[in-house]
């Protein structure tokens, strides 16, 4: 052979790294089914060692009204569960129920999943009207108002539970208290499964209370 040649030009062999890989047609047979029989058996393998798992994230989609809309994504390979939902905040007492709409969305499986809560204040016809004007108020002069978040538990797989704050901003803050007003305006007693903790106005205060929301001339 001459010097420095890579390919042997008698036996056909080459001289260089890769003289090392077998060039047999029964090696290259035995190492072809070996690589299928370790695609198909991978899987079961895996399996065998892996503990499915969980990981579940809560991301803010809409609030409307008294209705909250969020999207709850499991990127782990296990299903989670909702476990709760909490207010923190001054004008949502902390009583107030996020109550998930379907009870069947509770379980979240591996993917993404829409979920629908309605928000019940527990507060009069009254007092969510007067709540939903400063907000209002509050939004027109540029002012800050205190945070309200809800505050979202999901119990892992894995036993652990992890707790997703979703805050509500004021001008969501004043539509929701404004269509808890209304929907207490049909209430002519308490009504704690619907969320208003007090009665409703009779025509007659309706009367008065219209007059007294007027703007005063000077």
């Amino acid at each position: 052979m001459p010097r420095g040649a890579v390919l042997c030009s008698t036996c056909q062999t080459y001289q260089d790294w890769r003289r090392w890989l077998p060039a047999s047609p029964t090696i290259l047979a035995l190492l072809t089914a070996l690589v299928s029989v370790l695609g198909v058996a991978a899987p079961a393998i895996y399996a065998t060692f892996h503990t499915p798992e969980s990981e579940t994230y809560i991301e803010h989609v809409s609030v409307d009204g008294t209705t909250l809309r969020v999207v709850a994504t499991n990127k782990g390979d296990a299903p989670a569960a909702f476990w709760r939902a909490q207010v923190s905040g001054d004008y949502l007492a902390p009583a107030t129920r996020i109550r998930l709409r379907n009870d069947d969305d509770a379980i979240i499986p591996p993917g993404s999943k829409l979920l629908v809560f309605d928000i019940v204040p527990l507060l009069s016809e009254e007092q969510s009207y007067q709540q939903s004007l400063e907000y209002l108020s509050a939004i027109v002069a540029d002012k800050d108002m205190p945070e309200t978040q809800i505050l979202f538990s999901i119990s892992e797989s894995t036993g652990l539970v992890n707790i997703f704050p979703i805050e509500i901003i004021d001008f969501d803050m004043h539509l929701l208290l404004r269509a808890n007003a209304d929907r207490c305006s049909a209430t002519t007693e308490k009504n704690f499964q619907n969320g208003c903790i007090g009665p409703g106005e009779t025509e007659e205060d309706q009367l008065v209370n219209s007059v007294a929301r007027l703007p005063r001339q000077p």
